[in-house]
C-alpha cells in the first residue's frame, strides 16, 4: 500500500504567513528610515566634548532614574556632570534640569541637590517637574523662554533629543555625556529601545507635534 501524501497546509495559513512576512519587512524599513532621519538631521547638531560646545544661555540635563535617598543613577549623574562642567566652563549661565516629578520620586529636585552639592548655586538651577518624558522636557523647555541651549544626555540619547528640541522651535547643541552602560546586554537593550523610540518620535510628532507635560 503507498504511503500516504503529506497533508497539503490551508492556503489560508500560507497567506497569513506571507502577510506577516512583509508586514515584519514593512516594519523594519520604516524603523530603519525614520532611525536614518533623526541621525542625518542631526548630526551637525553634536559636539564631541565640553570645550568644543558654545556658549549659551542654559544646558538642559534630561532625567533619569533616581533611587531611594534621591540618589542618582550612574546615568543621570554622568549626565549631571556634563550640565555642571559646561556651566564651570562659562559654556552655560543656568542649568535646566528636567524630569519625572511625583510625590514621592522627584527626579528634578534630586538632581537640583546633586547639582548644589557640587557647587552650583541655587539660583542658577531652573527645575522643570513636567519632563517625563524627552518630547515633554523640550516642550516645557520652550515655554519656560529657552530658545537656544546646549542638551547633556548619553550618546545614543542625544540625536532623539535634538530632533525633538528642533521641533519644538529650540536652537540646540548636544553634548554627549559617559556612558556607564558596561554589560553587552544592557548595551544591546538600550541600543534596541532607542532604535524603536527614534522611529516612534518621528511619527508621533508628524501626527501630534512636541508636547509639555501638562
Amino acid at each position: 500500500m503507498p504511503p500516504e501524501p503529506p497533508p497539503s497546509r490551508p492556503p489560508g495559513s500560507r497567506r497569513w504567513r506571507k502577510g506577516l512576512a512583509a508586514g515584519a519587512v514593512v516594519c523594519a524599513a520604516l524603523i530603519a528610515a525614520g532611525n536614518l532621519y533623526v541621525l542625518s538631521t542631526t548630526r551637525a547638531e553634536l559636539v564631541a566634548t565640553v570645550a568644543e560646545a558654545p556658549a549659551r544661555p542654559y544646558v538642559l540635563v534630561l532625567g533619569n532614574r533616581i533611587f531611594p535617598g534621591n540618589i542618582p543613577s550612574r546615568e543621570l549623574a554622568a549626565r549631571l556632570e556634563t550640565g555642571r562642567l559646561l556651566y564651570a566652563a562659562g559654556r552655560a549661565r543656568r542649568i535646566i534640569v528636567s524630569g519625572l516629578s511625583q510625590p514621592d520620586y522627584d527626579e528634578p529636585r534630586a538632581m537640583a541637590a546633586w547639582l548644589q552639592a557640587q557647587g552650583v548655586p541655587a539660583a542658577d538651577v531652573v527645575l522643570d517637574l513636567g519632563g517625563y518624558r524627552t518630547a515633554a522636557s523640550m516642550a516645557d523647555t520652550a515655554a519656560l523662554g529657552a530658545r537656544s541651549i546646549l542638551v547633556a544626555t548619553q550618546g545614543y540619547h542625544l540625536p532623539r533629543a535634538l530632533y525633538l528640541a528642533r521641533r519644538a522651535g529650540i536652537d540646540a547643541i548636544g553634548v554627549p555625556s559617559a556612558n556607564t552602560r558596561k554589560s553587552i546586554f544592557d548595551q544591546g537593550r538600550t541600543v534596541l529601545r532607542e532604535l524603536l523610540a527614534r522611529a516612534e518620535t518621528v511619527v508621533e510628532v508628524a501626527l501630534r507635534g512636541v508636547r509639555g507635560g501638562g
